[in-house]
């Protein structure tokens, strides 16, 4: 260690003489002096905050109790006061204007021309009379014109269908053809005789199997239309006929082909009334595009199957 050092700086051991031989003194004496500071700091705190305590809560409740006495005393005196001296003036100045206005009107009624008067009787008789006499006679009117004209349109309507009944689908000359899927034609004559309107012509077909047609006769209607009724005369009557119909433009290739619907079958054609047959379908609401008469059984008196005329009617 250096002249006068006490401690040494690298190991912190005293310098031998006065430090080390009382090293307790000191430390002590330093302990001593900070906990008198301590404890003098501390009863200084609690002093302070116990004066401090008592001080606010007595300036609080001292004045707390004075306003509230003061100020209640105070307002119910100023509000009863101004009431009772406002009501005087506000009742003195109502008279005085009253008053003021006789005198203008007598002026006003001095003048000749007096316009108030006139208008009063003019709005009475005129228009409050002639409006309700007016919107009563359009309303009627309104009325009877509509359910008289709804009335006949829907008469119109229904007897009209009732009267006419099926109507004759106009058809080409040459609509109708042979219908022969399984090849049993043996001899056949012109179609379109069966649509010429000639009863002195026919359309004939002689089966290669005497017993069993199995021949067709289609009608190309142009267009998908309903068909209600087929009318048809034959000079060879007692055959069977089934009847066909489909939505296709071309007929299906056999008979047997699910786009054929089948309609309706009818045996001994012609037989009662002379040769003449009229075959009810429905209401027409299907709508076709051909129609198929299909032969199944020959005449009664020989093979040959003739059609004289064929009707279509929708």
């Amino acid at each position: 260690m250096e002249p006068e050092q006490d401690w040494c700086l690298n190991c912190g051991t005293a310098a031998p003489g006065r430090l080390g031989e009382r090293p307790g003194w000191r430390a002590a004496s330093t302990v001593i002096v900070l906990a008198l500071l301590l404890v003098l700091g501390a009863v200084g705190a609690g002093y302070a905050a116990l004066t401090g305590d008592a001080k606010p809560k007595q300036t609080a409740s001292t004045p707390a109790a004075a306003p509230p006495a003061a100020a209640q005393a105070a307002p119910p005196a100023a509000t009863t006061q101004p009431p009772a001296a406002t009501q005087p003036p506000t009742t003195a100045t109502t008279p005085a204007k009253p008053k003021k206005l006789p005198k203008v009107k007598t002026p006003t009624a001095g003048v000749t021309p007096g316009a108030p008067i006139t208008p009063t009787p003019t709005p009475t008789p005129t228009p409050t009379t002639s409006t309700p006499a007016t919107s009563t006679p359009t309303g009627t009117g309104t009325g009877t014109g509509t359910g008289t004209g709804t009335g006949t349109t829907g008469t119109g309507t229904t007897t009209t269908p009732a009267d006419t009944g099926p109507k004759p689908i106009e058809l080409n000359g040459d609509a109708g053809t042979v219908y022969d899927p399984f090849k049993r034609v043996k001899d056949s004559g012109e179609t379109t005789r069966a649509l010429d309107g000639d009863k002195t012509t026919s359309w004939y077909v002689d089966p290669t199997v005497p017993t069993q047609v199995a021949v067709g006769y289609v009608v190309d209607l142009g267009k998908l239309q309903g068909v209600r009724q087929i009318n048809l005369q034959t000079p060879t009557p007692g055959f069977r006929v089934e009847i066909y119909a489909t939505d296709e433009t071309t007929p299906p290739p056999d008979i047997l082909d699910t786009r054929w619907s089948h309609i309706k079958d009818v045996s001994n054609v012609g037989a009662k009334d002379d040769g003449t047959q009229k075959i009810v379908l429905g209401a027409g609401t299907s709508k076709y595009r051909n129609v198929l008469l299909w032969f199944t059984q020959p005449p009664t008196d020989a093979p040959r199957l003739r059609i004289t005329e064929l009707e279509l009617l929708g």
